[in-house]
């Protein structure tokens, strides 16, 4: 079992020795600020790109939406960003294809105060519930932008999984960066959150509670992938195939390494903010599970968009399947058939 990562992460070197790609090739890449775009920053900030002849620009963006529309208008080619927005992009005209897979279930529902205390006594469930009813008022939950992975994976879990009174739960949808200070000040009473912020969060606060992780709230929540635009595909064909096969190598290094992994994406999301030892802890937690696999999260992904569509969420009449292009990370996977 342990020689499998290596023969990736040979493959990936191997792949990536194979194209010749111009040292001015310039790849906009957006990203946002989680702990399942580790890959990304570790590649970036082990210049691994840089000596592959890929110059890598990075921009920050608070929610998936928000980075769709960079990536639809042109601004940014290549995004690490949740399935979610990608589906509902491909749904409104975008071409945008899923190239490689970066993490799953990498969600979790916190809660602080008088619902983390209730959580302890009953079901999450009935937790919300009896506060609702205790107060006379709806139980606030903050979330990103709906179509969001965050804000699909909250109504799946209410809906489907608890079966909880949607009068009883208040929706705030608003960025990453608000959601944890709107908890951490107690403005709501729980959040939709990924690492690094559930560490921080229950670090900063010991009562704090978990009520659900991803994998219950959706089953194999399919999480942040790595997406493009099929325009950039079709005009840099090599440069995409350069950088999944780098992918792959930092997230076999991540997996294995997160020490190593935990610096770098401190530079990115941790600088003078957190520990680079917090960074460490959250990249060890059940919410930090990297695979760069994109069939992985095919089956789930459909399922995400069948109940976007219930919402009534604008998605794409398309099967999710046909949102992913597994060419280049199967390129990697047959370097690893001939290397063992």
């Amino acid at each position: 079992m342990k020689r499998l990562p290596r023969l990736l992460t040979a493959a990936a070197l191997a792949m990536a020795a194979a194209f010749h790609v111009n040292a001015d090739t310039r790849v906009e890449v957006g990203y946002i600020p989680i702990l399942a775009s580790t890959p990304l920053f570790l590649l970036e900030a082990e210049g691994w790109a840089k000596t592959e002849g890929l110059e890598l620009n990075l921009t920050k963006f608070e929610a998936g939406t928000a980075a769709i529309q960079a990536l639809a208008a042109g601004k940014i080619d290549v995004l690490y960003a949740g399935i979610g927005p990608v589906l509902v992009a491909r749904g409104k005209g975008v071409d945008a294809v899923v190239v490689a897979n970066s993490a799953v279930e990498e969600l979790a529902l916190v809660a602080r105060g008088e619902l983390a205390e209730l959580s302890r006594k009953v079901p999450a469930a009935e937790a919300v519930a009896r506060l609702a009813e205790n107060r006379s008022a709806a139980v606030k939950i903050a979330t990103q932008p709906p179509g969001s992975v965050p804000d699909v994976v909250l109504r799946h879990w209410i809906k489907k999984v608890t079966a909880v009174d949607s009068a009883k739960v208040e929706l705030v949808s608003q960025g990453i960066e608000k959601t944890q200070q709107a908890l951490l000040a107690g403005v709501i009473d729980a959040a939709m959150v990924r690492e690094p912020t559930i560490t921080v969060i229950t670090k900063a606060d010991p009562q704090a509670a978990v009520l659900a992780l991803g994998g219950e709230m959706f089953p194999g929540q399919p999480g942040t992938v790595v997406a493009t635009r099929s325009a950039f595909v079709r005009d840099n064909r090599e440069a995409v195939a350069k950088l999944v096969a780098l992918h792959v190598k930092a997230v076999d290094a991540v997996r294995n390494d997160k020490a190593r992994a935990a610096k770098a994406a401190w530079e990115f999301i941790g600088k003078g903010l957190i520990e680079e030892s917090v960074l460490t802890e959250a990249l060890a937690s059940p919410s930090s599970k990297f695979i760069s696999d994109p069939r992985y999260i095919v089956e789930a992904a459909q399922r995400m968009q069948d109940f976007q569509t219930e919402l009534g969420i604008p998605s794409s009449a398309a099967p999710a399947a046909q949102a992913f292009d597994y060419s280049f990370y199967d390129a990697v996977i047959g370097k690893v058939a001939e290397l063992k």
